[in-house]
This record gives C-alpha cells, sequence and structure tokens, in this order.
C-alpha cells in the first residue's frame, strides 16, 4: 500500500532534471528546423520587413538604451532620484525585452501578440511615470536625454506595427474576427533565425542594455545603504519650549493654593 501511495510522487530535484532534459530536447529539436532566409537583395514587402526588424529597430533601440544610460550617470541619479528610478528603468526594459526575446524565439500567434501588445501599452505609460519620478526627485532631464526618451517610447511601437502587419491573420484571431482560431500557447518557430545572428543580438543586448543598467541599480543601492549607514538615526526635532501661563491661569493655579492656607 505504501508503494501505491507514493506512485506518482517525485522529489523537486527528480523533476528539476526532467525540466532540464526536457529543454535539451526542445534544443535539439529546434536546431533541426529549416533556418529563416532573409536575402539582401530581395524586394517583397515581407522580407523587406523582416529585414528592417531584424537589422534595424533592434540596434536602433540598443543606442538610444545606452545613451539615456550615460544621461543617467551623467545626472547623477544615484544622488538624486536614485533607487527607484532605477527601479522604473529595470521594469521598462523588461517590459520591452520579454516581448523582443518572444519575437526572436517564438512563434507569433495570438497568444505572444497579445503579451507583445500589452508590454507595448504598459511600457508607454510606464515611461510617462518614469519622466514624472524623476521630475518630482529633482534630477535634470536635459533636452537630449528627452530627445533619446521619444526614440525609446517609439521604437516598440513601430517594432510590433511591423510584426502585426507580418501576422495579420494572427491579430485579427486575437479578436476572432473573420471565425479565426489562433495557437494560444508558446512554441518555438517554425524557421529558427540564424545562430550568428541570435547570438551577436544577445551579446549587444547585454552590453548595451543588460550589464550597464544592471549596474545603475547596483550604483543606487550603494549609495542609500551609504547614506542609511552614515545616518544611522533620524535626530528628532527638539521639542517647543513651554509657553508662559497666562494672568487667567495663574490666578486659577494660585486660588487652590490660598484656600489651603
Amino acid at each position: 500500500m505504501g508503494a501505491s501511495l507514493f506512485q506518482g510522487f517525485s522529489l523537486p530535484w527528480g523533476r528539476r532534471k526532467s525540466w532540464l532534459a526536457k529543454l535539451r530536447a526542445t534544443l535539439k529539436k529546434s536546431q533541426r528546423r529549416p533556418r529563416l532566409s532573409i536575402p539582401s537583395d530581395a524586394t517583397d514587402v515581407e522580407t523587406a520587413t523582416r529585414r528592417m526588424l531584424l537589422y534595424v529597430m533592434l540596434p536602433s533601440w540598443m543606442v538610444p538604451g545606452f545613451v539615456d544610460w550615460a544621461y543617467h550617470r551623467r545626472t547623477n541619479i544615484e544622488h538624486t532620484s536614485g533607487t527607484g528610478e532605477a527601479v522604473i528603468h529595470c521594469m521598462m526594459l523588461t517590459q520591452v525585452g520579454v516581448p523582443v526575446m518572444m519575437g526572436l524565439l517564438l512563434e507569433i500567434n495570438p497568444l505572444t501578440l497579445s503579451l507583445m501588445m500589452g508590454h507595448t501599452v504598459v511600457h508607454a505609460a510606464t515611461a510617462f511615470a518614469d519622466v514624472s519620478y524623476a521630475v518630482n526627485h529633482h534630477r535634470d532631464l536635459a533636452p537630449g536625454e528627452q530627445h533619446t526618451h521619444s526614440f525609446l517610447e517609439v521604437l516598440p511601437i513601430m517594432a510590433l506595427s511591423s510584426i502585426i502587419c507580418l501576422h495579420w491573420d494572427q491579430f485579427l484571431a486575437i479578436w476572432g474576427i473573420g471565425g479565426r482560431k489562433g495557437r494560444w500557447r508558446f512554441a518555438l518557430k517554425k524557421q529558427r533565425l540564424p545562430e550568428g545572428y541570435l547570438r551577436n543580438s544577445l551579446l549587444a543586448l547585454t552590453a548595451t542594455i543588460v550589464l550597464p543598467y544592471a549596474n545603475e541599480l547596483y550604483r543606487c543601492i550603494r549609495a542609500q545603504r551609504r547614506r542609511a549607514e552614515s545616518n544611522p538615526g533620524r535626530v528628532l526635532p527638539p521639542k517647543p519650549p513651554a509657553l508662559a501661563n497666562t494672568p487667567a491661569e495663574s490666578a486659577s493655579e494660585e486660588a487652590p493654593a490660598l484656600e489651603a492656607i
């Protein structure tokens, strides 16, 4: 009976090994899939749009992202808006980074497209909150930084619009227009991107986005800890001096004394 009770039970490390095995099998399966061909001399609209997405829009997002980080460092973010704004920047990078990784690795279907659209809308709202937070905490926003923000806000919308144009049938399937039904699940691309492009893109994203903003968050946390160590306790304000008694109060205090006499 004891054996039957524990028949479907597995230890955590056993589950971990099974997940790793599934991941390895998925990677091997994806490597056997055909590569997506994007010839440089093709002039059809679909190939030109893919080429624009992969080789123009993605690098164009990395460059202003790094320039924006340089503006944060120049305006001494760790001693002005501090950790709060650094966390907002990490949130915004996640809101763009997740759709980027889905577009590079996963098949575009109603599920992935819906998530991309949701991330883009939330990113636009977070960008507004980011600027408001910086201004309220007296960090100097130069015109150059504000102009850089315009690129960072518009490029994700442009990329999403291009993806919707490439996969218009999946966009209609989100709303069920025309009786279209898509696959609402994650799946690797049927035609994978070249390994060289994926490797170089991930390295460029790490060098221009991930490491700089991780450094920014680290500097802000370190500065916050140093301020806390240099001023461990709050100095309470001095108590206000006692007010002198008015003549009426003095007479009321003297009356019991006279009665006692």
